[in-house]
């Protein structure tokens, strides 16, 4: 009878050993589908709610920017702020998503010429442009450049806030357009990580030019795709090519530029106000102070 109970003790305790390595091994298969399937999933779910919350943070830049230049009142700057990344999860095995902000000198550049080449000009334009480095999720990067959004990933770009860009067709064709030119004091003008961080404009100045009879408008840009439908769509939709294609007007578009030829048969008139808009990257401002430069 001893014997007996020791044996069945004996094999209680193997049952039990046995029983802890099936649940450990269970725990260990579920965790690992949860890092296979679900966690990639999870990530990339979080990370396109990343690039909305960025979307919406450009759209703030972009109405402040605006609001700016509609004032016109230097030395009140407005702050907004930009996510650039977002954190791993907690106790599972993931990659924490980063990005960085710039502030870009000479990007863009916007060339107007006229009938007579009396009045042609060209603006050199900076911009602000996000990147994202995403674990799971695409890579897209946001621009506000000459004054619009444009949305950028590896199968395009689009625009994503047009610019102030209208078009009067009646006996000539008048049309009004705002370009921003963004510019920067000091060192503030880069930044990278997976914070918040804040970006900080100031209007500087601005000018108006109207330009007669002109005949073509050229933007130096990386975003030719995104600048060829909005002002395609814009002039079309306003009348313009309205018998067919090439009638009044021909977009050319090639590595590097979009070129805007308007035929000799209409007359278009362009005003064109040009805004200097001052920003910065991170908290503090710098000011140019008599050739110098504070800290604020």
């Amino acid at each position: 009878m001893i014997q007996m109970k020791k044996m069945k003790n004996s094999d209680d305790a193997v049952v039990g050993i046995v029983a802890t390595f099936l649940i450990v091994g269970l725990i260990v298969t579920v965790i690992s589908m949860i890092q296979a399937v679900y966690v990639p999933e999870w990530m990339e779910q979080t990370e396109a709610n990343h690039m909305e919350v960025v979307t919406d943070q450009f759209s703030q830049l972009k109405f402040a920017i605006d609001t700016q230049s509609a004032i016109k009142e230097p030395g009140t700057p407005i702050s907004t702020s930009i996510t650039l990344g977002n954190k791993e999860l907690p106790f599972l095995t993931s990659s924490r998503a980063y990005g960085s902000l710039d502030i870009l000198s000479d990007e863009c550049m916007v060339t107007i010429n006229d009938s007579n080449v009396t009045k042609s000009k060209s603006y050199p334009l900076g911009v602000i442009k996000y990147s994202s480095a995403n674990a799971y999720f695409l890579n897209q990067a946001y621009i506000c450049e000459a004054g619009a959004v444009i949305l950028s990933q590896s199968q395009g770009n689009t625009m994503s806030i047009k610019p102030a860009f209208s078009v009067s067709y009646g006996a000539d064709i008048n049309i009004s357009f705002t370009i921003i030119n963004i510019s920067t004091i000091g060192e503030k003008r880069s930044i990278g990580g997976y914070g918040t961080y804040p970006i900080q404009t100031e209007f500087s100045d601005n000018d108006t030019t109207v330009f007669p009879d002109v005949k073509n408008i050229t933007i130096d840009t990386n975003y030719q795709n995104a600048w060829q439908k909005f002002i395609n769509n814009t002039l079309i939709n306003s009348g313009l090519n309205h018998h067919s294609y090439g009638a009044d007007f021909l977009i050319n578009v090639d590595d590097d530029s979009m070129i805007l030829k308007f035929n000799n048969s209409i007359t278009v008139n362009l005003k064109l106000k040009y805004v200097k808009i001052n920003a910065q990257i991170a908290p503090g401002w710098i000011e140019n102070i008599k050739g110098g430069k504070i800290n604020l």
